[in-house]
């Protein structure tokens, strides 16, 4: 082969490597995974802090962790016989303007020698004592936790024995050993107590 022949065969080969197709390209996300990632980790956060707002998810009491009910806003008034005088005024106007509603329970005897001497402590609040005698006594008090959280924790002090506890489902509470604690959940979707 002569060499003009060789020069004619390299130039033809280049001329075929400049022509083929480089292989197929691979095109560029729209998104780039970084912000995939952060937009899934915001909408995860979002999540968790919906379930936490809503009382972990629980919208119905148990036996571990009773529901406390809310005061109807019709019945306010009639509930706010029972709150301590010092805080009475306060704790009606914000129930009143479905900014910190009440709660409400119901405590009786469950035998004819049960009975006795209780008082209710929620968050910072403390009821007056109330004499669980003869027929059910309706206690209004505020949540225990700020109303959106939707769970928190009721005490009983006192010495009473055999109550009845009315919560959603109601308990039997002794408090002649100490206090009784009672974990509570709440349903935060009725701010104004339906």
């Amino acid at each position: 082969m002569s060499n003009t022949e060789h020069q004619t065969q390299a130039q033809d080969r280049s001329a075929d490597l400049k022509a083929a197709p480089a292989g197929p390209v691979q095109a560029k996300p729209a998104v780039s995974p970084s912000i995939i990632a952060l937009a899934g980790g915001i909408v995860a956060a979002g999540a968790i802090a919906a379930f936490l707002l809503m009382g972990g998810g629980e919208m119905a009491g148990t036996a571990e962790r009773p529901a406390l009910n809310l005061v109807k806003t019709s019945e306010i008034d009639k509930a706010a016989e029972t709150l301590v005088p010092e805080e009475k005024e306060k704790l009606v106007t914000q129930a009143k303007a479905c900014t910190a509603p009440l709660g409400n329970m119901r405590l009786s005897k469950m035998t004819a020698n049960a009975g006795g001497v209780v008082r209710i402590r929620a968050g910072n609040y403390l009821s007056p004592a109330f004499n669980v005698a003869e027929g059910p006594i309706n206690i209004a008090v505020p949540f225990p936790a700020p109303y959106e959280v939707g769970r928190g924790e009721i005490v009983v002090e006192g010495a009473a024995k055999d109550v009845f506890f009315e919560l959603t489902p109601g308990l039997k509470i002794d408090t002649t050993g100490g206090v009784q604690r009672i974990p509570v959940i709440w349903n935060t979707s009725k701010p104004c107590g339906g």
